[in-house]
């Protein structure tokens, strides 16, 4: 009998939970190398992040699976905008969390109820011996507990986010979206299969729901999803000259 393999988030190859006896004698680069996101078109982000992503990205949710907002990086498939050939995020751009815990992450054990802190072996930040130490002495050193506290935090404010995203649902405030941009060659790209809120259904809610989105803490994400439409004619404008996009997003 066939086994199906798991699917592995985006970025990840061959995680491993940490374990000193394993993992003794593993480090990672001191300077982060954002080569790993340079094919992500978007990526995932939390509610608390929204408002500071918008200053850059345009945000959209997801039209499967959790429904969660996406910061969109790119307008074909394969290419993030704000990743250059030698891996360096644009300077001054808001670096989402779901990039920034790579190459931690948290995987779930059997019980379903224990986070279990893993690294990605297959990272290019990660290297056998040298580096910053995982490990010393057989102890987690600060760059594990500072990637524990970062992955805990980051699950916290997902599970924030789901919540909130099934309030919007609740009230029927995401509708499916396209958009067609034209491109400093020229050429239009049509963008579809993605949502946004609905800002007229946000202006005739009833006072008891539009309370119930502020109680739990949705609007930040519903004004900075509203607030970063304009990045759209950002990242058409970040294409050079005379080139398309290859395929859209």
């Amino acid at each position: 009998m066939s086994q199906t393999q798991p699917v592995m988030p985006l970025f990840y190859e061959r995680p491993e939970a940490l374990q000193p006896e394993r993992h003794g004698a593993l480090g990672l680069k001191p300077e982060p190398d954002f080569s790993f996101a340079s094919r992500a078109v978007s990526v995932p982000i939390s509610a608390a992040e929204a408002p500071f992503a918008a200053r850059h990205y345009p945000i959209v949710f997801a039209t499967a699976g959790e429904f969660l907002p996406l910061a969109v990086l790119g307008l074909a498939t394969g290419e993030n905008l704000f990743v250059d050939a030698a891996g360096a995020w644009e300077s001054g751009a808001y670096i989402p969390s779901y990039v920034r815990r790579y190459p931690f992450v948290f995987a779930t054990g059997e019980d379903q109820g224990r986070l279990t802190l893993c690294v990605d072996r297959a990272a290019g930040r990660v290297l056998e011996e040298g580096g910053e130490k995982l490990f010393e002495n057989g102890k987690p050193t600060k760059v594990t507990d500072n990637a524990l506290e970062f992955c805990a935090a980051f699950e916290r404010e997902i599970a924030a986010t789901r919540k909130i995203v099934e309030i919007l649902r609740k009230h029927d405030l995401l509708t499916e979206n396209q958009a067609t941009l034209t491109l400093p060659s020229g050429s239009k790209v049509a963008l579809k299969d993605f949502m946004v809120i609905d800002a007229a259904a946000v202006d005739k809610l009833p006072d008891d729901a539009f309370a119930e989105l502020r109680h739990n803490g949705a609007l930040p994400l519903v004004f900075a999803q509203i607030a970063s439409l304009p990045g759209w004619g950002d990242l058409a404008r970040r294409l050079p000259a005379g080139r398309a996009a290859a395929e859209p997003s």
